[in-house]
């Protein structure tokens, strides 16, 4: 080749195929070559092994040639320049099958240090200066050379490099297929390019060949404007373009210095090539008839002009005011969040499979003014929840149940169980011992021992559950280590979803189990302990006492009759605690918080025991 093969825009090897580029590069030992090209190597699906094997060869296998020739191959995401020579028992007017003794020649193996990403284009060239020497072996990658090591290093004199194997793409000669690698502008040169000619190929030499063939910019493809504009123009001749990349170059460097010991965090970015994917005839993946790119549904909507065809394009799409489902969709889990049911009560399914909205004109009026306020979350559930609607009495009478039994006309309020992280939350905030710093990693309360152990793999780093200390013990829920394999159990006996699939709308069961977390778990009862240590504390009445835990507990005051029966509650219970052999010191140790030791321990016991009556109301559970 002068040598030069176009494969424009792209050619992909199937699994199967071959391609056989004859005679070309037949060089020896003592001949100095250049070759390579754009290449994409397949992604290892979920880490799955796609293999290795050679992406550019005239190598032959064991039959044709003893594994003689040269080669770039791919291992383990690094590149590598394998130049192998003919045993003296193997040359082609030699029997094919060397004798045990016969003496052999050793090769070149050349390796890049760093490894490369795969489903990403990279420019893979490498140059030999035929002194059959691993030092005059040099491999690029866009453009620029690669720290290489070498664990094969000289051809002897006598050493040849011929084979009657073929040149090929994607495998030796009948071996080590390289699956699916997708191959542009590969080039063989007679000849040792330099360091300069080099850089120049990826992008420079490319485009000149593209502007030559088309002059016009409008019959570029979108492939062949990126490579002239976005990658040659702009990177290496507009002088703007090549200030800018410097400053943004010192500003990662600066922003690298700031962040050096900081925390590590995933953030996500586009992929530099568009996303795609295949249309299959009858389903086979080998079958590919008609290549897709993103787009909205055709029923819907067209994105806004101008806009990406990206996450950020489908963001602006999703807040378009052409684009009616994002907020109807929001507001309305808002309103089930609030109500305990949505105006559309299929909260995942607005489509004509789901249910009608109860009230539509309600639902657009509120999808308007959340889009019109600015998309204001917190303005939208004050709005819910400061409304008559929702301020109504839960109390209903049987005329109203008979004509609306799930109060789907909302003509009283709503009353369900609350959620696992509200009523663990409330708990927390009533006694004082919530911690409301916001932000910062996840946490991992109290848990009873082993439940970790039993479903995790031997390897895996969360096979031991180590629990927190101190605020960690009281975060908000929503700071709560969650193990898909093992959620919390307090979460999950008031029926937490277990994150393994999306939930648009939580089961909520009774079930004794409930009662059994709120009486017993140790953060309920270290929260009813320090109920009753604020409440002591708020008074030497007893009926004062009771009243300061009806005001956190319930939000309003309690009448005689409540009153009498909980001052017998705590009459009853301190005797108890006062009887031989009780223990009040080992009840209230329960929890990691410091006892109050300034109240009696058979008192304070007692009015623990007071307040977990009130955090077990159905009042308090309830909303």
């Amino acid at each position: 080749w002068g040598e030069v093969s176009w494969l424009w825009p792209s050619a992909r090897m199937d699994i199967l195929t071959r391609l056989d580029l004859g005679k070309a590069g037949d060089v020896d030992a003592g001949d100095s070559f250049s070759t390579g090209g754009w290449i994409m190597l397949r992604e290892k699906p979920g880490g799955i092994d796609t293999g290795n094997g050679s992406l550019i060869s005239r190598m032959g296998d064991d039959a044709r040639g003893g594994g003689a020739g040269w080669e770039i191959y791919e291992k383990d995401q690094h590149f590598v320049v394998n130049l192998v020579p003919v045993s003296s028992a193997a040359k082609p007017d030699a029997s094919p099958a060397p004798k045990a003794d016969a003496p052999t020649h050793r090769g070149i193996s050349v390796a890049t240090k760093a490894a490369y990403p795969r489903g990403e284009w990279l420019h893979v060239f490498a140059t030999y200066d035929g002194s059959r020497k691993a030092s005059g072996v040099r491999i690029y990658v866009n453009g620029l050379p690669a720290e290489t090591g070498w664990s094969s290093d000289v051809l002897e004199a006598s050493a040849s490099l011929r084979t009657d194997a073929r040149m090929e793409l994607g495998r030796r000669d009948d071996l080590e297929p390289l699956r699916e690698t997708r191959y542009q502008d590969v080039r063989f040169y007679r000849r040792e390019l330099t360091p300069d000619e080099v850089s120049r190929l990826p992008f420079e030499d490319v485009a000149s060949e593209i502007v030559s063939r088309k002059p016009d910019p409008s019959q570029w493809t979108r492939d062949e404007a990126f490579v002239v504009a976005d990658r040659w123009y702009l990177e290496s001749v507009d002088p703007e373009a090549r200030r800018l990349s410097s400053a943004v170059a010192a500003f990662s460097g600066a922003l690298e210095a700031l962040t050096k010991d900081g925390d590590p965090t995933l953030v996500a970015a586009e992929r530099p090539t568009p996303a795609y994917a295949d249309i299959l005839k009858r389903g086979d993946y080998y079958s590919r008839v008609e290549r897709v790119g993103p787009a909205t549904p055709h029923f819907l909507p067209p994105p806004p002009a101008g806009a990406p065809l990206d996450r950020r394009g489908l963001a602006e799409w999703l807040l378009s005011p052409s684009q009616p489902l994002f907020p109807r969709v929001t507001v309305n889990r808002m309103w089930q969040e609030v109500f305990g049911t949505g105006l559309v009560e299929t909260a995942g399914d607005f489509g004509v499979m789901g249910s009608k909205p109860s009230h539509p004109e309600l639902l657009d009026w509120l999808a308007v003014r959340f889009r019109e306020s600015g998309w204001d979350v917190k303005g939208m559930y004050r709005l819910l929840v400061t409304s008559a609607t929702y301020r109504q009495s839960a109390a209903v009478t049987p005329e109203l149940l008979l004509r609306d039994p799930g109060n789907r006309l909302l003509a009283r309020g709503p009353r369900f169980r609350m959620d696992a992280e509200m009523l663990r939350d409330s708990a927390l905030s009533v006694s004082g011992l919530l911690v409301e710093r916001i932000g910062g990693p996840s946490v991992r309360p109290y848990q009873p021992a082993g439940l970790w152990e039993e479903v995790a793999m031997p390897e895996s780093n969360t096979r031991t559950y180590v629990q927190d200390h101190g605020d960690g013990l009281y975060r908000r829920s929503v700071y709560t280590f969650w193990k898909r394999g093992s959620m919390p159990p307090t979460m999950e006996a008031f029926d937490a979803p277990s994150r393994e699939s999306a939930c648009t709308r939580r089961v909520r069961t009774n079930t004794p189990l409930q009662a059994f977390v709120t009486m017993n778990d140790p953060q309920w009862l270290e929260a009813a302990r320090h109920l009753a240590q604020n409440a002591v504390h708020s008074s030497p009445e007893a009926g004062a006492r009771l009243d300061f835990m009806a005001a956190r507990a319930l939000s309003r005051p309690l009448d005689p009759r409540e009153r009498e029966i909980l001052l017998r509650s705590f009459d009853r219970f301190r005797a108890s605690f006062g009887e031989p052999g009780a223990d009040p010191g080992s009840f209230l140790s329960v929890g990691e918080s410091p006892v109050d030791t300034s109240v009696r321990p058979q008192e304070l016991a007692a009015w623990t025991l007071v307040a977990s009556q009130f955090l077990n109301l159905d009042e308090f559970l309830t909303k």
